[in-house]
C-alpha cells in the first residue's frame, strides 16, 4: 500500500483503498467519494480518501460478549 499524496491519481487512490481504478471512478460518478474532475481524469484529494475510509469503517464486536451467544445472533440483535 502507497502513502497519500495531496492530490491522488484514481490508480494511487484504489491502490491505498484496495480498490480497482474502475470501482473509485464509479463511486465518484455515484458521489460517493470526494473528487475533482478535470476532463476525463480523475483527482482525489488526501482529505477525501481519509474521509471515506473514515466514513466507511465499521468498528468490530467485543471478542467476548456478557451472554455467551454467537457474534452472529450479537449482530442480528444490535441491528433491531
Amino acid at each position: 500500500m502507497s502513502d497519500l499524496q495531496d492530490m491522488n491519481t484514481a490508480d494511487e487512490a484504489a491502490d491505498y483503498l484496495r480498490l480497482t481504478p474502475d470501482k473509485l471512478k464509479r463511486m465518484a460518478r455515484a458521489k460517493q467519494i470526494g473528487h475533482i474532475k478535470n476532463g476525463r481524469d480523475y483527482i482525489f484529494p488526501r482529505e477525501a480518501i481519509v474521509k471515506w475510509k473514515t466514513d466507511n469503517t465499521v468498528e468490530p464486536l467485543p471478542t467476548a460478549n456478557p451472554w455467551g451467544i454467537s457474534d452472529s445472533s450479537l449482530r442480528r440483535l444490535r441491528q433491531s
